[in-house]
């Protein structure tokens, strides 16, 4: 009998995102107008880290996947008419950034503090489309959720350029870009 030795189970670390800071400012706009009308789901408290284990990775994970399958992909041009607007999913149906803030309710819902838990904007590296992900801040590093992947992934391990994330203090670091 072959036994598995013990840092074949241990969980992964992540390192924590680092980039050179262009500056610190306001949320984009849309995520403003989120804010003016779901003010509380725009507090946020709490722990900005979690201690990150594998029954917490579990339970992140199976909610990233429920609302990835519960959700349909739309973009807002298609289902409302409009270029961008950042709000929960309607009717099953959502983009990015509602995919993204869904999560984050789901995951305070659960017990999981809203500080650890912030938005980021990125640039997928090959085909250049903007894309908004939650970021999980833990013991051990930056974990995304994204609505591309079911498991949660160390930020450095998916095809994005982040260009942006939110902060605790609900402020937003802008980085620069390599």
């Amino acid at each position: 009998m072959l036994m598995a030795s013990a840092s074949l189970w241990a969980e992964p670390r992540c390192n924590s995102m680092g980039f050179s800071v262009a500056s610190i400012g306001a949320p984009p706009q849309g995520y403003v107008d989120f804010c003016s009308n779901n003010a509380r789901a725009c507090v946020l408290e709490g722990e900005s880290q979690i201690s990150w284990t594998l029954d917490v990775r579990a339970r992140i994970e199976a909610i990233n996947a429920a609302v990835n399958a519960e959700i349909a992909f739309v973009s807002d041009r298609e289902a409302l008419g409009l270029e961008d607007e950042w709000n929960y999913p309607r009717n099953c149906k959502g983009d990015c950034e509602d995919f993204a803030l869904e999560k984050r309710r789901r995951l305070v819902a659960a017990g999981f503090p809203s500080a650890s838990l912030t938005m980021a904007i990125a640039f997928h590296e090959v085909q250049f489309f903007p894309h908004a992900v939650l970021l999980v801040e833990s013991s051990k590093g930056t974990w995304v959720l994204d609505n591309f992947y079911d498991s949660a992934l160390c930020w450095d391990a998916v095809p994005y350029i982040f260009t942006g994330r939110e902060r605790p203090d609900g402020q937003w670091t802008r980085f620069m870009l390599p």
